[in-house]
């Protein structure tokens, strides 16, 4: 039901009890004070008519005497009019005369006489036998200078009471009527007045829970409903200013974590994961966690661990953890953030990439234990064939020349060491750019080839050529020809006797050209390919060093190929051998 019918409703239904009421309060008394205003007037008319017959009643007028002034009266008030002797004798009456008045019986007995007599007024309700009515009588003391005389009394009829009062109800009944109408009309003209701006602020709500918060209530009342209106209108706006404030805060934030390089993740006081943005998502390789709890996203015991002792203290904590399924290291920091009103704090955890920083720290640590250790082996053999000289065998020519040819060897071994040392620096250093021309792999492959056949002969290697009629590529002819003298050296080293290389040169897919070098000898552990390119890094560390190699010869030339946009890459099977590959692009980067 809509709220104007009910306004309407609730204003008639009103109207209605009061008009009953009013029925139900003023219905019951209006005989009783009708009667009791028709009981005052005829007190009034009784005292008149006292006045009027006391000086005849004291000098003993005669009933016909009496009896006339009471028919005048009795004209004149409209009433029936009875004058009674103090003995109860009626000497008046205008209803009656003659032979008739004397019949009457005594009145010395009814009760608004005695009353009148005790207390100087009386009046009843009875039957009247004499005039076959209802009748109001009132009835009042005749006195003439003090003394008693008689009694006045008049009487009305109650019919004429019953009819004055129904016609009083049917006034009232009337009034109530048309005030009953008139609230009706007033109720149907005045309600839409009410109820329209109501709808209209409905309307306006209902757009704004709808998220219409641009919308406005339009009313110019300056009652209780324009106020309404105007603060709806004006929570609606602040509601809208905060939630683009909000939407533009949400939205930096969005983009300071996408723009970060460092994983971020958020989770609530019970651990369900709230924010992850894309780093970390990237880094840990993981879908949306979000609204998971952090145990099913990242499962590494040592982050529970800082998660639950920010969430459980509140305190800042810190560690250097390892992710073992995707081998990376990571820098985490977990902070407390406050959680919802009256709810505790949640946790905020940053993950920064340490993995390249802890690989070439451990490669530091690698590279000077390697080095010293490269070093200290021909220092150590140096000092204890000097010793040795020193000690006497100078004077034996035989043993202190192959002591002295000993100490020549390692220190040459020791040279080559820091001349490949030197080497590599200066190529990380920039120091030695690459000077592109054109340059063709079958050729450069040849040169090599010819410069070691006397070394391969000496341990009776094939040397093979392949040409695959790979194009001329932009490289610099020096660092191909550094590189694959490594592979070549290499391939000879561990090659045992009586086996055989192949230097082959080909076109690459896409552009380019492949020059590979594959030897028949041991192979490599499929553990080792990922490292073989690290600097010191030896396989077979006792192999390595009988055949004088110093470690540092693969590194060189993953080093001189990066330098000039090419790659080095090796594949191995052990007991079949050995294919170490140079990718050079067809455009050397500058």
């Amino acid at each position: 039901m809509s709220l104007r019918r009910r306004l309407a409703i609730a204003a008639l239904a009103t109207s209605a009890a009061a008009l009953v009421a009013v029925l139900f309060l003023v219905g019951p008394g209006l005989r009783e004070r009708a009667t009791q205003g028709i009981r005052e007037r005829l007190t009034a008319e009784a005292r008149l008519l006292a006045r009027l017959v006391a000086e005849p009643l004291a000098r003993g007028a005669s009933a016909d005497t009496i009896d006339g002034l009471v028919d005048a009266t009795a004209r004149d008030v409209a009433a029936r009019v009875t004058v009674i002797a103090v003995d109860g004798r009626v000497l008046g009456e205008s209803t009656l005369s003659g032979a008739a008045l004397l019949r009457m019986e005594n009145h010395a007995g009814r009760p608004e006489v005695l009353e009148a007599l005790r207390l100087g007024e009386g009046h009843s309700t009875r039957h009247s036998t004499t005039v076959e009515d209802e009748l109001l009588y009132v009835a009042v003391p005749v006195r003439h200078e003090g003394r008693l005389v008689g009694v006045a009394r008049l009487a009305v009829p109650l019919t004429g009471v019953a009819q004055q009062v129904a016609a009083l109800r049917r006034a009232i009944a009337l009034a109530l009527l048309l005030a009953f109408a008139l609230t009706a009309i007033l109720s149907a003209a005045l309600t839409p007045s009410l109820t329209g701006p109501l709808r209209e602020i409905m309307d306006g709500a209902r757009r704004f829970a709808a998220g219409e918060l641009q919308a406005h209530i339009r009313t110019e009342r300056r009652d209780e409903l324009g106020e309404l209106a105007r603060i709806l209108n004006h929570t609606a706006e602040q509601l809208q200013r905060r939630l683009t404030e909000g939407a533009r805060d949400r939205a930096r934030t969005d983009a300071i974590l996408k723009a970060m390089e460092d994983g971020v993740l958020a989770v609530d006081q019970k651990g369900g994961v709230v924010l992850a943005n894309d780093a970390l998502r990237a880094a840990l390789g993981l879908d949306d966690p979000a609204g998971r709890h952090y145990l099913e996203a990242i499962r590494q015991p040592e982050l529970f661990e800082l998660i639950e002792a920010v969430l459980r203290t509140g305190e800042r904590r810190a560690a250097l953890l390892e992710i073992r399924h995707l081998r990376r290291f990571f820098a985490i920091a977990g902070v407390p953030y406050p959680g919802d009103q009256g709810a505790p704090h949640g946790a905020v955890l940053t993950f920064h990439d340490v993995t390249e920083r802890h690989r070439v720290e451990r490669m530091r640590r690698d590279f000077v234990a390697n080095a010293s250790h490269e070093l200290r082996t021909p220092l150590t053999s140096i000092r204890g064939f000097v010793e040795a000289l020193e000690d006497g065998a100078l004077a034996e020519p035989a043993t202190a020349g192959r002591f002295l040819a000993k100490v020549r060897a390692h220190t040459e071994r020791m040279a080559a060491l820091v001349q490949d040392l030197l080497e590599l620096s200066r190529i990380e250093a920039g120091e030695r750019p690459p000077h592109l021309e054109p340059t063709r792999p079958a050729e450069v492959a040849r040169e090599v080839l010819d410069a070691f056949r006397e070394a391969a002969a000496r341990k009776r290697i094939a040397l093979h050529e392949r040409d695959g009629a790979a194009p001329a590529v932009p490289s610099d002819p020096d660092h191909v020809r550094r590189i694959l003298e490594n592979f070549v050296d290499n391939a000879i080293k561990y090659t045992p006797e009586g086996g055989s290389v192949l230097v082959s040169s080909s076109a690459a897919k896409g552009g380019g050209a492949l020059i590979a070098v594959r030897d028949d000898g041991p192979g490599i552990p499929a553990d080792h390919l990922t490292r073989v390119f690290e600097r010191f890094y030896r396989v077979d560390k006792a192999r390595s060093r009988e055949v004088g190699g110093t470690g540092l010869g693969l590194a060189i030339a993953k080093h001189l190929a990066e330098d000039m946009g090419a790659s080095v890459s090796v594949e191995s099977e052990l007991g079949r051998g050995t294919t170490f590959t140079l990718r050079l692009p067809p455009a050397m980067k500058q």
